[in-house]
């Protein structure tokens, strides 16, 4: 009786063993092949476009929810709806899929009725959100309308705001209390003014929205040029050196150097026009090119008058000069030196002090000037 006993209880064992032995050989069934056919993935398929490998993706990283081609097709008809295309939505979902679960009425409706309520644009609107599937992910409450009052306090105006989001998403999910306070609150120690604060914040706001260490070292770094950060050309150099790699802001000085510069002379350039070295390496010698050995201007002025730099060879330097040769040949012109005057002066004054001025005597001056321009 005994030994029939054992006899089985080792049959059972076995039987197990081998059971056991097929499971682990069985290859696993993969997540993939269990949502490869779910309606979610046939509907982001048909509804955006997707290719089939994001739809699976997609699927898989939701779940296979009972309910996700509801919930989907409810998101994806409400930013429909809400001004988005078929390939921005496409983006934000596969970017971040778990949009398509968010509740359309207490998450995403209310967001986008808030930001336009306080009046940015709706180009801007779905330009920032396009770009940043985690938008949707921010508390209302919470996070934004702390946000967009701290924006508000230094912009003002809602005009202003919808510009610097423009240039910039990131000022409304850059968190201001790591981000924008910090970078705000270590210029102001500087000594750099609110107001220039504010342009900063207007014309380069991805300045603000760099790491508060970074931002450090750009400010000692252009303080070490000469400049000040209560003067006005602060916020310019800061924007300048922060635009670019070390490793380009030393080409540029190399560039001036090649055309006989000298390190001074460029720090001293820098700090009377900053945005000077923001010029392209070609557009900077195609102009200096111009003024040395075509309208014989010393290197001296162009290092005083850095603003001369800015100038566009082809279209005003060069009619305005030919226009400035004939009156010369014609002894027009009582001053030869320095000509940079009627390089600098707006179009009008130009037009008027130079060539409508001497019609009379050089009739054909007006065509000299647009046949330089348009050569």
């Amino acid at each position: 009786m005994f030994n029939v006993s054992v006899k089985n209880l080792f049959l059972f064992a076995q039987k197990r063993s081998l059971a056991t032995l097929a499971t682990l050989l069985e290859p696993p069934k993969s997540s993939s092949s269990s949502c490869s056919s779910s309606p979610l993935i046939d509907f982001l398929v048909k509804s955006l476009d997707l290719p089939l490998e994001s739809a699976v993706s997609i699927s898989q990283r939701l779940r296979c929810h009972r309910n996700g081609v509801e919930r989907a097709d409810s998101v994806i008809g409400f930013l429909r709806s809400s001004g988005f295309g078929k390939a921005q939505i496409a983006k934000l979902v596969t970017n971040g899929p778990t949009l398509l679960r968010s509740n359309v009425e207490s998450n995403l409706k209310p967001k986008l009725e808030y930001f336009r309520e306080i009046g940015l644009s709706q180009s801007v609107l779905l330009g920032a959100i396009a770009g940043n599937s985690s938008f949707f992910g921010r508390s209302l409450n919470s996070f934004y309308k702390p946000q967009i009052d701290f924006l508000m306090k230094h912009l003002r105006t809602s005009t202003a705001l919808d510009i610097a989001i423009k240039r910039c998403s990131w000022l409304l999910t850059a968190d201001r209390r790591y981000v924008l306070e910090p970078n705000i609150d270590l210029l102001m120690r500087e000594g750099v003014r609110f107001d220039d604060l504010v342009l900063l914040m207007l014309y380069q706001p991805k300045t603000l929205v760099m790491k508060v260490e970074k931002m450090a070292a750009f400010v000692e770094s252009v303080k070490g040029l000469g400049m000040e950060p209560s003067s006005p050309k602060f916020i310019h150099g800061l924007r300048v050196m922060s635009s670019m790699k070390e490793s380009t802001w030393r080409e540029k000085v190399e560039n001036f150097k090649s055309l006989g510069w000298s390190q001074e002379e460029c720090r001293s350039m820098f700090a009377r026009r900053p945005l000077c070295l923001a010029l392209s390496r070609e557009n900077i010698r195609r102009t200096v090119d111009f003024y040395l050995n075509t309208a014989s201007i010393a290197r001296e002025v162009i290092v005083g008058q850095p603003v001369l730099l800015k100038y566009s060879v082809e279209k005003r330097l060069r009619p305005r000069h030919s226009v400035i040769t004939v009156l010369r040949s014609k002894g027009l012109l009582k001053k030869r030196n320095p000509i940079v005057v009627p390089f600098k002066i707006s179009e009008k004054s130009f037009l008027e002090k130079y060539v409508m001025k001497h019609l009379e005597q050089v009739p054909h001056l007006m065509e000299i000037y647009r046949a330089s321009a348009t050569a």
